[in-house]
């Protein structure tokens, strides 16, 4: 009598992963938006590479508070499982700003936004993608930060630090030039152990006005596959 031994099979792990893309679009960024969408069925096949992920993404497309001739809102979705959703949110995004001379935008308002995200609170990956061609203003605006005596002292970059620090099981990629404030924003995440991936363009360079200069398919991928490794670690920590 022969007998059929059955190999056991591997078990892909569960993990959960919530994305928020942060995406300047001011007048500038149409090509960051369109290398976006052409990475994004990438980016998902790479976050299916080390892992089984259940995964959320959420677009904050922020523009200019600080600058009064900026006449074109934020474009705010919350978070959704849905690739195609997302797809068709990146679709409605404009990219202008109205805004009479090109400056710094509010980049930290959008990442304290996404920050203040309304993250899966059990092992879940966190990860938070800041994609701009341009310079932040140094401090959150009013609306962004409620003004108190407080709020004052603290509403510029070491605000968006030590909320960065706070956050259990974060990440932070960066593609943009290395302007000062960035490049503080990722040291501080480097010291404090939080992983942190930088993708610096060159600054004052029309190759990359609206980021056109950057390969946004491997860009993506990697980024979906980081994602995937890193959401295996998550998993396996007891909260």
């Amino acid at each position: 009598m022969k007998y059929t031994i059955e190999r056991p099979s591997a078990q892909r792990i569960e993990t959960q992963a919530d994305i928020v893309f942060c995406l300047d679009a001011t007048a500038s960024m149409q090509p960051c938006i369109e290398g976006v969408k052409k990475g994004l069925n990438l980016f998902a096949e790479g976050l299916q590479t080390a892992a089984t992920v259940d995964y959320r993404l959420r677009l904050i497309a922020y523009r200019d508070l600080h600058d009064p001739t900026c006449t074109v809102d934020w474009d705010v979705f919350d978070f959704t499982d849905n690739l195609e959703e997302f797809r068709s949110w990146l679709n409605q995004i404009r990219a202008e700003c109205n805004q009479e001379y090109r400056g710094a935008e509010s980049a930290l308002d959008a990442l304290y936004m996404a920050l203040h995200s309304r993250w899966r609170p059990l092992k879940t990956h966190k990860t938070i993608v800041l994609l701009t061609d341009d310079d932040t203003h140094p401090t959150l605006h009013p609306k962004t930060y409620a003004p108190n005596a407080q709020a004052v002292l603290d509403n510029n970059i070491e605000r968006i630090i030590q909320d960065f620090q706070g956050l259990r099981h974060a990440m932070l990629f960066i593609v943009a030039p290395k302007y000062p404030l960035y490049s503080q924003l990722g040291k501080a995440m480097t010291d404090a152990t939080r992983k942190v991936i930088a993708h610096w363009v060159p600054m004052d360079d029309s190759r990359y006005e609206g980021l056109n200069g950057v390969n946004w398919e491997p860009l993506m991928s990697m980024l979906g596959q980081v994602v995937s490794a890193t959401s295996l670690v998550v998993s396996q920590d007891e909260e």
